[in-house]
């Protein structure tokens, strides 16, 4: 009995730890340093004191929400919209120009 208990027990630990991380949604991805150079291992220029979340992505890839949240004092301000960045629109020039150099 002691040993079924003790089973269920580490299961149910691992089951907790595990399936979070299995579950978490793709595009829930946190924003916090600035690097020099578009590669993870280069210098980070400045380390962002605020949360700044990406949530989702719309289908032409141009257009993000993003969810910003900080704590000034006593109070916590918390912002969710769509930001207009054009990466779809640039990496479809970048593929068009690749595969017609003279345009």
């Amino acid at each position: 009995m002691k040993r079924a208990i003790l089973l269920a027990l580490i299961f149910a630990i691992t089951a907790g730890i595990f399936v979070p991380v299995l579950a978490a949604d793709p595009y829930n991805h946190q924003v916090r340093s600035l690097y020099a150079q578009p590669d993870g291992s280069s210098k980070v220029v400045y380390n962002i004191p605020i949360e700044v979340k990406m949530l989702d992505v719309s289908d032409d890839a141009n257009w993000y929400k993003v969810k910003i949240q900080f704590n000034l004092g006593l109070a916590s301000f918390n912002f969710t919209g769509w930001a207009y960045i054009p990466v779809g629109q640039i990496l479809a020039e970048r593929s068009r120009v690749a595969v017609n150099p003279s345009k």
